[in-house]
């Protein structure tokens, strides 16, 4: 399972970091980043406003619904100034502010939305309950506009869970050399007496469904572990060389730390020096990647026998490699060797796609997403960025069909309604896109990319 990181261009470009690469869960095994096109911003003509800074028209959900550990809601206002805008949040069970943030831009007329991440301000997750959010504008004159508030209510839903274990996919090249059927989630690491080794999983056990879903590929499996609930008990079904085994587990919330397998890998490979297993070289190079030492990943890498470094995983594990350190041209040429040796090695292919997206080479990328998508139906990402792809090459009615897959596949996934929005706004249909871009960020944790997003589409002081 991998420490998470899992996913542009021209219409206008806005370049943003994507949780890992087929995962968006931390703990689960790959990562990427790429760029992501925005539709272009809304525009407004209206009369330059000279007055003092005013606020009208505060939108936000009387009941917002989220789910615990992730709650974020949008907040709209409308705004006359030029003026920068504070938002307070008060808890009515006691009558204080439990958040006070301030935008990082002047908004000068029109409608302004925030992503709203529902947290306080040491970064603590709000509970269930009341809510009273409150605004005002100050100018650069320090003119300031009369607050303007409404009470929510926050209703948490349950939270999800997190897989105590580092898995690769049992790619063909793996399971051969290991001598097993390929396909589903190779297990490489367990936490010491963790939730799978009391399930009775062991290294080098198979997963291939877990809470009654599917896990087969690698995208089936990222979708599986957004959808995974906490401290609920669900089936696990795994093989053991030939034999079917199953289980049961009951993961913690995912705000839990995720468990430091550096020194499980450093002993591992030690272990097996002399008989390398590719899986578990791949797992360690991901590890690394995965807490952001892409130096030490390549130092892993460097290490690798030179026949499993002419692998198609080997090729993938340096592409992964040069990824992570923004080598794009680099990360390109070492996933087409990856491909070139297994055409149907999905991941190869998503981020041979990846690559080409954040060189601008759009239109060289959508053949590379569709295979990918050939290869792994199952995977939201590559479906999302295929989307993406065609938003860009104007392909508006194939961009809208794939960002709908991607949505279909994985609801937990930010870009499958980001994407669709994008394309909606893109081809004229304004409402739908924007209801679905809105829904999209809701599941972004990148508060960054977020307000860019907003920015591109949704601001029209952009």
């Amino acid at each position: 399972m991998r420490r998470s990181a899992v996913l542009a261009v021209p219409l206008s470009i806005a370049v943003l970091s994507v949780p890992t690469w087929a995962a968006a869960q931390p703990t689960q095994g790959t990562t990427t980043g790429s760029t992501t096109p925005a539709a272009g911003p809304t525009t407004t003509t209206a009369p330059t406003y000279a007055g003092p800074p005013r606020l009208s028209r505060l939108t936000v959900r009387s009941t917002v619904k989220a789910q615990q550990g992730h709650a974020r809601f949008m907040l709209g206002v409308r705004t006359a100034g030029p003026a920068t805008i504070t938002i307070k949040i008060t808890s009515l069970k006691n009558k204080k502010v439990v958040r006070t943030i301030t935008a990082n831009k002047d908004r000068a007329q029109g409608a302004a939305w925030f992503l709203v991440q529902a947290v306080n301000d040491q970064g603590y997750q709000l509970p269930n309950g009341r809510y009273r959010v409150a605004l005002t504008a100050k100018d650069a004159r320090g003119r300031t506009s009369k607050t303007i508030q409404r009470a929510f209510r926050l209703q948490l839903t349950p939270p999800r869970g997190r897989v105590d274990g580092f898995t690769v996919p049992n790619l063909p090249a793996i399971a051969r050399q290991l001598r097993i059927p390929e396909g589903g989630q190779l297990v490489v690491a367990l936490a010491p007496k963790g939730i799978l080794v009391t399930a009775g999983l062991r290294r080098g056990d198979v997963i291939t469904k877990i809470n009654n879903l599917d896990v087969t590929t690698p995208g089936q499996w990222t979708a599986a572990l957004k959808a995974l609930p906490a401290d609920t008990a669900v089936p696990i079904e795994f093989r053991r060389g030939a034999e079917a085994r199953t289980g049961t587990i009951q993961v913690p919330p995912d705000w839990n730390p995720a468990p430091d397998y550096s020194k499980v890998f450093t002993t591992l490979l030690r272990r097996t020096a002399k008989q390398p297993k590719l899986g578990f070289l791949l797992a360690a190079v991901r590890d690394r990647i995965d807490v952001g030492k892409a130096d030490q990943a390549q130092a892993l890498l460097d290490k690798w026998p030179r026949g499993l470094r002419q692998t198609a995983v080997g090729h993938l594990a340096q592409g992964e490699v040069m990824l992570a350190k923004n080598d794009l041209n680099g990360a390109l040429a070492a996933c087409e060797k990856a491909a070139a040796k297994d055409p149907n090695l999905a991941p190869a292919l998503l981020c041979q796609g990846l690559s080409l997206s954040r060189l601008d080479r759009t239109t060289d990328a959508v053949p590379v997403f569709q295979a990918a998508v050939t290869a792994d139906p199952g995977n939201a990402v590559a479906q999302a960025f295929l989307a993406y792809a065609l938003i860009t090459a104007k392909q508006y009615e194939p961009a809208i069909a794939a960002a709908t897959q991607a949505s279909a596949l994985d609801r937990n996934y930010e870009d499958g309604p980001i994407a669709l929005g994008l394309a909606l706004i893109a081809s004229g249909d304004k409402a739908r896109g924007v209801a679905h871009l809105k829904k999209g960020l809701l599941f972004m944790s990148d508060q960054k990319r977020a307000d860019q997003l907003i920015a591109e589409n949704l601001d029209p002081n952009a």
